[in-house]
This record gives structure tokens, C-alpha cells and sequence, in this order.
């Protein structure tokens, strides 16, 4: 056994050519391939795996790879590190040393199966693998060829050194970063993540075929959370009903009438909204806590990670299953400008993220004039709606966060639309519509043309007239 799937133990979930669920051994070489292609030759790349975290003492939290360190070598467990090293002579032109956890019977009866040394080679495509113990003794031999006058040039390290990733405070890690100091070689070490990025904001077919699959298990958890919804149950109880749908849609049947179970590789991707009547006026509000009211809406933004991808869903419904009429002219207003911006998200648009916010808060206001509101576009900004309309998205939901959103659109970047509007209790504002806050959030893969943009998660009811009959359980009028 493994300390994950593999196609040897769970052949149900990854396939002979695979590494992990949906990737295949040759998409990771690929990858790595692109990282180094342009560095110079000696360039030494050190990635960090993420480390296991507490609640309290001996009780850990579910253990989730750092994405950069996955998106290259598809290991998934903590205390490791990943060496690339760029060299001509080497068969791919670069070798990669994977240092983790050896077996250890006596360990693995406590915490579990572990990969082990030599799965590091035999299924993960490392050159070498060596324990962690030994990474001190790489350290020392790195910082020697740094001092080597003769090799001064030649050595070019890229580590996330400040970053919180597991391994970073590590002791092996701090001497390093010490050491780099103390010769006054810091200045050579580049910061890694930045370059990982650059290539994980272009989804490949497989990265978009899993995204879709994690929003197809997301929608259909709205879909069921908007037919039990209603008044007098709690937040949370409707958190506990999306989660289990998502997970429920990957179960089905197998041939021969077996069950064919793929929720294993599914888990909520971030901690859930689920605010009811005014607790929607806070963007993040998590507490999850309180009752759903007759005549409330409930705004809800949830997604659920795919085999290490995220969805990124918001739907505001309301809670009885009918809007009422200032509901309905404020929801209409924010659908339009989604609509609209959705539109946008294709290269012959020509327009960045920052770009396509801006022209939301100018569509925006003329909605809102439309139903009544004398808005300024400060009042916009500052509260009506505070917040960027869009983020990338991928194996984090807050994807590749060094990429600036001033960044032209490319396609198959996938993208969240999610433009919101949230009227607090101000005279400024019509009464009819204070305390009501609304968001819409869709998951976006950016094509070529307006032809080519694929939606995600178009499957969660989004229109009026849908939301309301899924909540009223009729046959979805306009359901694409």
C-alpha cells in the first residue's frame, strides 16, 4: 500500500498511464519540462511540501498538498522536498531527487501507509530519492558550490525561503536560508513560486476536465441544497446538505450493477458561506450559525475541490422559494451585469480582469438607476460593491495570486465572474432593497471568441425563473 491512490491500489481511481486522478505521468514530465526550459543551465529549484497541522495536541487537520509542490511531482504527503536540477547532460535535461519519509512499519500502524523511497522513482518519476534526513547533507553540499568561486556563476537557486509552506521552518530549511545570508548569496536565491504560477494559470485539457467535474458535483450540491431549503432549518443544517450532495453525485454504478464510488477524491475547497437575510452583508461571513427566515434570502458561495481543483460557486436564493418583488428587480439588475461580463471573458475581447471590473461597476450603475437607486460611483465602490469582480482560479481558489488581474485574458485561464450587491440600511439607498445583499458567481474558462467560453458551473440554477422552480421542484425551464 500507498500512503495514496495509485492505479496499483485503487485502479478505480487512477489509471495505468496515470499519476493521479485525471493526470497522466506525462502531463507531470511536461510540466517540469516547461518550468526549466528557460533557466539557465546549474539553475537548482527547491520546492516544499506542505507539513501536517494541529487543532490541539495529537488531533491533526485533513492533510492538503501545497499546490505548487503537487502541480510538479502529484506527491500528496507532507515532510518532503522536491530538487530540480537544470543540466545538459542529464536525460531530460534536468534530474529531479525527491526526499520524503521512508517506510517505517511501526510509524504506519499510527499514522498510515506511506509512499515510501522507492515509489518516489518507480511511480513518480524522481531520478533519486533519498530520505529526509539527507536533505541537511544536500544543504551543506549546495552551500559549498556556492562558495566555489569557479561555479559563482553557474549556481542559481529559486526557493520560496519566506514563505509558510510546511517544511520552510524547518531546521534543514533555516540553516540554509542562514548560511545564504551569511555569504551574502541571498540576493541568488529567486523567489519559485511566481514561475510555477505562470505556467499553472494556463489550464490544460486535463486541468479543465477535472475543474469540470469539481463544478458539475458543486452544482448539483445547489441544486439539492435549493430543494431542502426552507424556513426554520439552520445554516449550518443546509452546509451539511450541500456537502453531502457534492460528494453523493460522484457515486454511482459500476459495470455489472456495482458501485462506482469516486468521492474520495472530493472535500469542500474553502470554508463555506452560507448567510441568510442580513448576514449576507458581509462578504465573508462563515459562522454558518444562524436560523433562515420566511422572506430572507440566503446567499450561499461554496465549492468543492476535484481531485486537487476547486469550484467556485455563489447562488442567492430565497428562502421560501418565491422572490418577492424588490428581491426579484435587484437579482434581475446584478444577472444582467453578470451576464455581461461573462461575455467578456474571451481574448478577442481584448480585456483583463481589472478591466472587465471596471466596466461591471459602470454596468452596474445603470442597472441601479433603473430600479430606483441615485448611486455615485463611489457609493459603488465603497459599499454597494467593495469587492473585485474576479479572481483566477485552479488548484487554489484564489489562484496564482502573484499573476496581476491587469494581465490581458489568454485562453483556457479560468476565471470566476462574481459581481455582488449589498445594500445596507442607509437613507441613501431606497428602502425596498436595504438589508438585502446578492452575489453571483460562476466558474469561467476563457476562450477564444464570445463562441468559445464554457461555464463551469452552469448546471447550479442561476436565472430567477430556474431558482424558482428547482426550489419548487418543477422542471427547470432554462437550464444551460
Amino acid at each position: 500500500w500507498y500512503g495514496q491512490p495509485t492505479h496499483e491500489t485503487h485502479p478505480e481511481l487512477v489509471g495505468p498511464l496515470e499519476v493521479t486522478h485525471g493526470l497522466a505521468k506525462s502531463e507531470y514530465e511536461a510540466r517540469r519540462q516547461r518550468l526549466v526550459k528557460d533557466l539557465e543551465p546549474g539553475s537548482t529549484l527547491i520546492l516544499f511540501s506542505s507539513r501536517t497541522y494541529f487543532v490541539s495536541p495529537h488531533v491533526f487537520h485533513s492533510f492538503r498538498q501545497d499546490s505548487d509542490f503537487f502541480y510538479l511531482t502529484g506527491w500528496n504527503e507532507p515532510d518532503s522536498v522536491a530538487v530540480i536540477e537544470k543540466s545538459a547532460t542529464a536525460r531530460r535535461g534536468y534530474t529531479m531527487v525527491l526526499y520524503a519519509n521512508p517506510k517505517d512499519p511501526k510509524k504506519e500502524v499510527w499514522e498510515g501507509p506511506r509512499n515510501g523511497i522507492e515509489a518516489a522513482v518507480s511511480l513518480f518519476g524522481a531520478d533519486e530519492a533519498r530520505p529526509i534526513a539527507e536533505f541537511k547533507t544536500y544543504t551543506s553540499k549546495l552551500n559549498s558550490r556556492m562558495q566555489d568561486r569557479g561555479s559563482h556563476d553557474s549556481v542559481r537557486i529559486y526557493a520560496d525561503l519566506d514563505a509558510s509552506h510546511g517544511l520552510l521552518r524547518s531546521k534543514e530549511c533555516d540553516a540554509l536560508k542562514a548560511q545564504l545570508k551569511h555569504d551574502h548569496f541571498d540576493s541568488r536565491v529567486r523567489r519559485l513560486t511566481p514561475l510555477v504560477q505562470q505556467l499553472r494559470l494556463i489550464k490544460s485539457p486535463a486541468e479543465i476536465k477535472l475543474m469540470g467535474e469539481a463544478g458539475r458535483i458543486s452544482a448539483h450540491g445547489f441544486e439539492r441544497l435549493m430543494q431542502t431549503c426552507r424556513p426554520g432549518l439552520c445554516e449550518s443544517t443546509l452546509q451539511a446538505v450541500f456537502e453531502h450532495a457534492a460528494r453523493m453525485a460522484l457515486v454511482g454504478q459500476g459495470e455489472g450493477g456495482t458501485v462506482a464510488d469516486r468521492s474520495a477524491l472530493a472535500r469542500p475547497a474553502y470554508v463555506p458561506v452560507f448567510a441568510s437575510g442580513e448576514h449576507a452583508l458581509c462578504m465573508h461571513y462563515v459562522q454558518n450559525s444562524g436560523p433562515v427566515k420566511d422572506g430572507d434570502l440566503i446567499l450561499v458561495d461554496a465549492g468543492t475541490e476535484y481531485a486537487a481543483y476547486a469550484s467556485d460557486i455563489t447562488r442567492t436564493f430565497p428562502v421560501n422559494g418565491r422572490f418577492s418583488q424588490p428581491q426579484r428587480d435587484l437579482y434581475s439588475a446584478l444577472l444582467s451585469v453578470h451576464e455581461q461580463m461573462v461575455k467578456l471573458c474571451h481574448v478577442s475581447a481584448g480585456y483583463s480582469l481589472n478591466e472587465i471590473h471596471r466596466r461591471a461597476t459602470s454596468v452596474l450603475g445603470t442597472e441601479l438607476k433603473q430600479i430606483g437607486f441615485r448611486v455615485s460611483d463611489r457609493d459603488i465602490e465603497e459599499q454597494l460593491f467593495p469587492h473585485h469582480i474576479a479572481h483566477y482560479l485552479g488548484m487554489d481558489v484564489h489562484d496564482t495570486v502573484d499573476i496581476n488581474r491587469s494581465q490581458q485574458l489568454k485562453r483556457n485561464m479560468v476565471v470566476t465572474i462574481e459581481p455582488g450587491i449589498y445594500v445596507p440600511h442607509d437613507s441613501r439607498y431606497p428602502k425596498a432593497f436595504q438589508g438585502i445583499g446578492i452575489r453571483i458567481e460562476d466558474d469561467i474558462v476563457v476562450g477564444q471568441t464570445e463562441a468559445d467560453i464554457e461555464n463551469l458551473t452552469a448546471r447550479a440554477p442561476r436565472s430567477v425563473e430556474d431558482i424558482e422552480a428547482c426550489m419548487n421542484r418543477t422542471s427547470l425551464p432554462n437550464q444551460t
